[in-house]
């Protein structure tokens, strides 16, 4: 639904001048505030913290209400700590990246360019460095992405991920026709397939031992065009100083598809294995996913 033009460019003028703020403040300081507005979302939010905490239950059945709340906490401070991060994604040039990002691109370089490469990533850590690091080191490709509502802060966001060399292909009526055409470009194009799906078009596959509503997109493609799959994601770890500025990017090798005759079966192991993989980078780092997503929101007819 689009905005009041008005209501737009107000929200607008805000946003702005809170990304303007951000960008004259030293790295740690605008980390602590991100810190601060994370624990205040926590505090007055209601709503997210109990989706967050009967998510984390869902996923970790086992452990204690501290435990759950400790993780809960932790993952609303990284929460605004990549918000922040986001707004100052310029602050990261190909200067100084290496202050900020571990990496090791030897997963991808020797096939990077000769084909079309599938990146299976999900909300988790800050995503959106992971895409620019990879656009600042040489691996330039596409990233999938809904248009905000507000077109003013949307232009914001795009100058922001396009900055490094990256592409954006909105979630639209092309969007498929758009991603094979960056595939057959020998392109790499970066999934994001960790949000609840509507029944009209998503697969029920497990995620932590209960049925979740799937995307089934990226399987699809990869099961149409068997390009390479290659898990990827970002952590953050704590740096020599102790803070929390330093990331840890994770290429794996491209996943082990056993592919058959039978299209609609592969894409079935195919979004297995998905679920898997991101369910593995979870448990690592718990605190790193984006739990306030009501992940298991749509169920089975019965249920």
């Amino acid at each position: 639904m689009k905005k009041n033009k008005a209501l737009a460019y107000s929200e607008y003028v805000l946003v702005y001048s809170f990304y303007a703020f951000l960008n004259i403040l030293p790295q740690d300081l605008s980390l602590k505030i991100g810190r601060f507005l994370g624990l205040l979302f926590y505090k007055i939010d209601k709503k997210h913290r109990k989706h967050t905490l009967n998510n984390l239950k869902i996923a970790f059945p086992t452990k204690t209400e501290n435990e759950l709340t400790d993780i809960a906490i932790k993952f609303y401070k990284n929460l605004g700590m990549v918000f922040v991060e986001i707004f100052r994604l310029n602050k990261y040039k190909e200067s100084n990246i290496d202050d900020f990002v571990e990496y090791d691109f030897d997963q991808i370089k020797n096939i990077y360019g000769g084909q079309g490469i599938l990146l299976l990533t999900a909300h988790f850590g800050n995503w959106e460095l992971l895409a620019k690091t990879f656009g600042l080191k040489g691996y330039k490709g596409n990233v999938l992405a809904r248009p905000l509502d507000n077109p003013y802060i949307e232009k914001i966001l795009y100058d922001l991920r396009t900055a490094s060399g990256n592409k954006v292909i909105y979630n639209r009526e092309n969007a498929v026709k758009n991603i094979i055409s960056a595939l057959n470009e020998k392109e790499i194009v970066g999934f994001l397939p960790d949000e609840n799906a509507s029944k009209r078009i998503g697969v029920f596959v497990d995620f932590f031992g209960v049925k979740a509503c799937t995307m089934p997109g990226m399987a699809n493609i990869a099961a149409k065009t068997k390009l390479p799959v290659v898990p990827a994601f970002i952590v953050r770890i704590k740096g020599k100083d102790g803070n929390y500025s330093k990331h840890r990017l994770i290429i794996e090798p491209p996943l082990d598809i056993k592919y058959t005759s039978d299209r609609k079966t592969d894409t079935m192991n195919i979004l297995k294995l998905f679920n898997e993989k991101i369910e593995d980078i979870i448990k690592q780092y718990p605190e790193q996913w984006f739990w306030i997503h009501n992940r298991w929101k749509t169920r089975p007819d019965g249920e």
